[in-house]
């Protein structure tokens, strides 16, 4: 038998690597079979492939593989450094699950088994081929790690902050909403948190010496003392009494609960250290820094998710006005980018139907569509022409106005990204280019 392709599917788990091969018509050379998800494993997968490959004089493989969570990853990374596979005209197809589950429904009900899902994800790449090959991109993987474990932190203590803030209701409801301190975590405030009964110390007779000297040992002084003391008062008069074992508990929780929050800042400083040493090592970033608001955080987070633009520009698209296939430009990458990351509103039309409604996607890399909704708030900020535009957008509408007018800024704002990246020159404001 001679087949001048070989598509290999191959569904990830924790301990098995599902495989299937079939050949360029989908018809099965080896319809299933499970193999570790371990380096033994992979030489047995590699040994299949070759002899697969020797029998039926294949001319191309393609490998593809489903990306749940991480367990794809080392696998993936070994194809990519085999250098007897790669010599094979190995192409490598990671697919985002949703795809994966939009392709099964197109086809008839079937049992949900590891070989049938073997079967779907080598078949949507055979039938669907992806717009671009799986490169691992070791250039700005490291970065990508330490970014993503910065988003991870930050969820977590907002977590937390939002669960201690139940809790601190609780025990004092009058301190959670009047908020006597701007930051309810900074180092004044949480002396309070820590021991609430300071509050009576306080707001007694030499209130205001009492506030003083709690001040003396804290870096970030109060610029109006009074005002602070009147909230507090104001707090000790409208709070509900707590019983004294309930309050006790509720204090213990408060301070555990207090004790991790702190420990998350300090991971998140720490990170933040060691982005700033891994950021130095990519020109790029320094590029988008240059960016008026967008900081080190943002910009390494936006580059890192990107990548190397060039895998964007790969290939041909079809031109719909031209009607004939062209190379792939910066505007087309901007697009791919924005797909990637979520950031589009897909039409729904039917005949003469056309829905007035466009709902934003919000599937694909959410660590790139946070990066970009954050930095956005930043340009919004600081950049005159992005400030007019959230401006405009905002002005739009009567629901959701921020929400919306800033995800539309973050849209637009990848078109500077992608440009930043491709020129490799600093940021030139509209302003400055009249």
């Amino acid at each position: 038998m001679q087949t001048k392709e070989i598509n290999i599917g191959i569904d990830f788990s924790k301990k098995r690597a599902d495989i299937g091969l079939f050949d360029e018509e989908g018809k099965p050379l080896i319809s299933h079979r499970p193999l570790g998800n371990t380096y033994t494993g992979y030489k047995e997968f590699k040994k299949l492939v070759m002899e697969t490959a020797r029998q039926t004089r294949a001319e191309q493989i393609n490998i593809s593989g489903e990306a749940t969570s991480l367990y794809w990853m080392p696998f993936f990374l070994e194809i990519a450094r085999d250098k007897e596979l790669q010599a094979m005209n190995t192409k490598q197809y990671l697919l985002n699950p949703r795809l994966v589950k939009w392709f099964k429904k197109s086809l008839p009900p079937d049992h949900k088994t590891d070989a049938k899902d073997a079967q779907i994800i080598a078949e949507r790449t055979r039938v669907l081929r992806p717009a671009y090959t799986w490169q691992p991109d070791h250039e700005w993987l490291r970065l990508r790690s330490y970014t993503r474990l910065r988003f991870h932190l930050v969820q977590d203590l907002t977590r937390e902050k939002n669960y201690f803030q139940a809790y601190l209701f609780a025990l004092n409801n009058a301190y959670a909403q009047f908020r006597p301190f701007s930051d309810m975590f900074g180092a004044s405030s949480s002396r309070f948190l820590k021991q609430m009964g300071l509050l009576d110390e306080i707001t007694g007779v030499d209130s205001l010496e009492a506030l003083q000297e709690l001040q003396k040992n804290s870096k970030a002084k109060l610029p109006d003392p009074l005002q602070n003391l009147r909230t507090l008062h104001k707090i000790t008069a409208e709070r509900f009494v707590i019983d004294g074992d309930f309050a006790d508990a509720l204090q213990e929780v408060l301070n555990l609960v207090l004790a991790h929050i702190e420990f998350i800042a300090g991971q998140i400083k720490q990170i933040n250290g060691i982005i700033k040493t891994e950021a130095e090592k990519h020109p790029e970033i320094a590029v988008m820094r240059t960016v008026p608001g967008i900081g080190l955080v943002f910009s390494s987070g936006i580059s890192s998710e990107i990548g190397n633009l060039d895998r964007y520009l790969q290939g041909e698209k079809w031109d719909r006005k031209r009607e004939c296939y062209r190379h792939k430009n910066l505007r087309d990458a901007e697009n791919s980018i924005a797909k990637i990351s979520g950031m589009w509103w897909p039409r729904v039309a039917s005949g003469n139907f056309e829905a007035e409604d466009r709902n934003l996607s919000k599937s694909g890399n959410r660590y790139l569509r946070y990066y970009l909704i954050e930095a956005a708030d930043r340009l919004r900020q600081h950049v005159p022409a992005y400030t007019a535009y959230y401006q405009k957008k905002y002005a739009e509408v009567n629901r959701h106005r921020h929400k919306r007018a800033l995800v539309l800024t973050a849209r637009k704002s990848i078109g500077l990204y992608v440009g930043l990246l491709h020129r490799k020159e600093a940021f030139r404001s509209e302003e400055n280019l009249n």
